[in-house]
């Protein structure tokens, strides 16, 4: 695989990813960061994107209470293992591994969404909106060439 396309994949992955508990994950001041991270190489500042630890900040960043923590996790662990049987599926094209991946990240935001209120939903939106921005700014500096 290409260096480019490697990237792309690991940044789709994080996106996903993050886009599920929020946009703010490149810099979370309070999440230990993952032995011998360096940059994009291992994940993002909270370490790695265990369903636990997207679960515990989506708790502390939406207020979530114990039943809805106990909802969203299991769609978590479920995201996480379908994200990696996408990753590893060598028959998919790259056009096809996004488009399988944006499906599986889609509906699990609907379930997600689904379980919190109205003030959660609004505040996750803009924490997704935030993300995405973070995410063209880092393709924009030339960490990844543009899609063709």
């Amino acid at each position: 695989m290409s260096k480019n396309f490697q990237i792309t994949m690991l940044l789709l992955a994080l996106a996903a990813g993050l886009m599920l508990v929020g946009p703010t994950s490149f810099a979370l001041p309070a999440a230990p960061v993952a032995q011998g991270q360096g940059g994009m190489g291992g994940g993002s500042a909270m370490g790695a994107m265990t369903p636990e630890n997207r679960l515990k900040w989506m708790t502390e960043k939406l207020n979530l209470t114990d039943d809805q923590q106990a909802k969203i996790k299991p769609i978590l662990e479920d995201e996480t293992t379908q994200m990696k049987a996408v990753r590893s599926d060598t028959s998919l094209s790259p056009q096809d591994r996004h488009a399988k991946m944006k499906s599986i990240y889609t509906a699990d935001t609907e379930k997600i969404n689904a379980i919190l209120t109205p003030e959660q939903q609004t505040k996750w939106k803009e924490m997704k909106q935030e993300m995405m921005e973070k995410h063209k700014e880092m393709k924009g500096q030339g960490g990844m060439a543009p899609p063709q």
